[in-house]
C-alpha cells in the first residue's frame, strides 16, 4: 500500500501485478521475497531418496563376485524410478542403433533403461516394471532390498534373467 492507504501496481505490457506495501526500502522487500523462493526451491530435509543416483559397484552376491564396471544411473522420484545402463568401454558409431549390423550392435553392449513403480517399506522394496529395453520384464515386480545411508543408497535384488541376487551401490548425484 501507499502512504495513502491504496495498493501499488507494477505494469508489464497490459498486465498488472498488486504488490502490498513493505514496510522495509523496496530493495529489501525485493530481496525477501528472492530469499523465500530459493528456500521454497530447496531439498527438503530427510532420508529421501528421491534424486540422481551414480552406480559406483555391482556385485553378484550369489556368486561373490564384482561385475564389471559399467556407467549406471538411476533417478528416483517418491513414487518411481528410472534406470539407464551402458557400457564404460563403447566404441563411438557415427549411427543409431536401428541402423547397426547385429556385429555393431553388440560393441554397444551391454545396454539398458527401465521404468519402475516402488514401494518401499523399511528395507523391503517392491520395483514393478513398466517400461523396459527388453520386453521380458515389462510388467513384473521384483521384490528386493533399499538401504539408505546418507550419500549412498544399496538396491539388492534378483530381477536379473538368470536369477541371481545382485547389489547396486550407489552415490547421490543431486
Amino acid at each position: 500500500m501507499r502512504s495513502n492507504g491504496e495498493m501499488g501496481d507494477v505494469g508489464v505490457g497490459r498486465a498488472a501485478v498488486i504488490l502490498p506495501s513493505c514496510p522495509f526500502r523496496p530493495v529489501s522487500c525485493l530481496t525477501l521475497v528472492a530469499l523465500s523462493g530459493l528456500l521454497a526451491c530447496a531439498p527438503a530435509p530427510g532420508p529421501g531418496i528421491e534424486g540422481l543416483w551414480e552406480v559406483t559397484s555391482v556385485r553378484n552376491v550369489t556368486k561373490g563376485q564384482d561385475q564389471p564396471h559399467r556407467r549406471e544411473y538411476h533417478q528416483f522420484t517418491d513414487t518411481h524410478q528410472m534406470v539407464i545402463v551402458a557400457g564404460a568401454d563403447r566404441p563411438k558409431l557415427a549411427k543409431s542403433l536401428s541402423d547397426m549390423t547385429a556385429e555393431e550392435f553388440q560393441t554397444q553392449q551391454p545396454i539398458g533403461a527401465g521404468l519402475y513403480r516402488y514401494e518401499w517399506n523399511g528395507r523391503a522394496v517392491v520395483r514393478t516394471n513398466i517400461v523396459a529395453l527388453s520386453a521380458h520384464y515389462e510388467g513384473q515386480s521384483f521384490p528386493g532390498e533399499l538401504e539408505l545411508d546418507g550419500d549412498t543408497l544399496t538396491l539388492r535384488d534378483s530381477h536379473s534373467a538368470d536369477g541371481d541376487e545382485r547389489e547396486w551401490t550407489m552415490r547421490r548425484v543431486r
